[in-house]
């Protein structure tokens, strides 16, 4: 772990230099202000940081999805939870994911293609490598905006101003991504070692990872394409590459101890407090004794956890803010992993796959690993989770219900993807707070101001910008 921070620090410490530091460079041709050659493996090191930073950060996460999934709410400047957002607010999300991470994928993938210094199965492997996390980007950027550009994205040389292609085509593209990345894969070879920080090279985990995501990627077409979605999702669970099956197998970026490169909780509260759990979450929670809740939240000063109503005005939120708990501390830890995907996630899907008659087996058992999964991902133990779901037992004739519950609490702190799924399932039915500034909830987020300006003509053919408009595979 150490060896690949200190890639990524040295990646990071690079660029700051090469911008620095001109004196002895006036006899080149070299740009100063660029590094001349950037090594693929530093490119795909920096990719995971970046896409992780941004899906786990404060503008994407904790500001937005986790408002709009209700899991947290705004002690003060309380606007977000109120979708009192505009085009604006997601200029440096839209950005980051595009011209940082995507971008480092696309650079990494150049240069991988071209290395003939390694074998061809390394080649492979790496090259699925960068497929499999760039499908896991572009999943994660439609799912929040829908239409998208894709298929000319990342090409600003010949497409200087790409087309948006609509949510269908993307997750067909991805589909065909993922693919070609499974294949790839020849897991006792090596890919990218010490630049990896999810798997550390391993390939057998990354073939897992792949499956997951694909899996992933079938279960949220189910409700509009429905058999092509049950042969993706069969494709993906019985694959020999396997799916996750585990914790110990969960796709995460851990964060470093250095500010520079730590988690983008343990950043924010440096400085800010704008955030507790909300009332909706931790009701519901505490009705059914879950004892997750007292690790999700911190007690507030009279020893209880409290959660704050959600959506309230500015001066109320900020008046009950002394007494609400705040999320748990170990949350804000400098070097808490963002998780890409989890074990949990896999056997909801499963259980919802069973359901849906996609695959053969037992849903009920398919719920209860991943409910004692999620237990176990927080540190607690199976005989907690048990008694658990004695009291709070899977209902087959209420499955929707059932399920989306349980993965709304399951993917606390996974905001972009517990709102997805919310949407998707429309479990558990969330509530529309008396001070919101619009009459729904929204539903994805605006296009950002600066493709408004700067790919206005492709922007204006999708004919609207809004926060109201399903996308494509949210059709309940």
């Amino acid at each position: 772990m150490n060896n690949i921070y200190r890639l990524l620090s040295t990646f990071v410490v690079l660029v700051l230099l090469l911008g620095a530091c001109t004196d002895d460079f006036e006899e080149t041709n070299t740009d100063p202000n660029q590094p001349i050659v950037v090594p693929a493996e530093n490119l795909f090191t920096q990719a995971q940081f970046a896409l992780a930073d941004r899906m786990w950060g404060r503008a994407m996460n904790f500001e937005f999805a986790m408002l709009m999934v209700q899991h947290f709410s705004q002690n003060e400047y309380a606007e977000d939870s109120r979708y009192n957002q505009n085009p604006s607010t997601f200029n440096v999300s839209w950005q980051s994911f595009y011209a940082s991470g995507l971008n480092d994928l696309a650079e990494a993938k150049t240069l991988t293609e071209n290395n003939e210094t390694i074998s061809e199965a390394v080649r492979n492997n790496r090259l699925a490598q960068i497929a499999i996390l760039r499908v896991w980007a572009f999943q994660m950027v439609t799912d929040i905006w829908g239409d998208v550009p894709y298929s000319q994205a990342l090409q600003p040389e010949e497409f200087p101003n790409p087309v948006y292609d609509s949510q269908q085509s993307i997750y067909s593209g991805l589909i065909s991504e993922i693919n070609g990345a499974i294949a790839r894969i020849t897991p006792d070879e090596a890919g990218f070692g010490n630049g990896d920080i999810i798997y550390g090279g391993d390939m057998a985990l990354w073939g897992r990872f792949a499956n997951s995501v694909k899996l992933r990627i079938g279960m949220r077409m189910a409700d509009v394409a429905s058999s092509e979605a049950s042969t993706i999702v069969s494709e993906a669970l019985s694959s020999s590459l396997g799916v996750i099956s585990s914790n110990a197998q969960n796709a995460e970026f851990v964060f470093n101890s250095d500010q520079r490169i730590a988690n983008p909780f343990y950043v924010d509260a440096i400085t800010r407090d704008d955030f507790a759990i909300s009332a909706e979450l931790a009701i519901a929670m505490a009705d059914k004794d879950d004892p997750r809740l007292a690790e999700y939240a911190m007690p507030n000063p009279n020893g209880e956890i409290v959660g704050l109503p959600y959506g309230l005005t500015d001066a109320a939120s900020f008046q009950l803010k002394p007494m609400t708990s705040r999320p748990h501390d170990q949350i804000k830890e400098a070097t808490a992993p963002a998780i890409l995907m989890s074990y949990a996630e896999v056997e909801f899907f499963r259980a919802e796959a069973i359901e849906r008659n996609f695959v053969s087996g037992s849903a009920e058992s398919a719920f209860n690993n991943a409910v004692t999964a999620s237990f176990n991902q927080w540190g607690l133990s199976d005989a907690l989770a048990g008694q658990y779901l004695a009291d709070n037992s899977y209902d087959a004739a209420n499955w929707e219900e059932s399920i989306g519950y349980e993965k709304w609490v399951a993917l606390y702190t996974q905001g972009i993807e517990a709102w997805a799924e919310q949407r998707r399932l429309d479990e558990p039915e969330l509530e529309l707070p008396a001070d919101a500034v619009t009459s729904f909830i929204p539903v994805r987020a605006f296009y950002p101001a600066v493709e408004a300006e700067a790919n206005a003509e492709n922007l204006s053919a999708i004919g609207f910008n809004n926060m109201e408009e399903n996308v494509w595979w949210d059709v309940q």
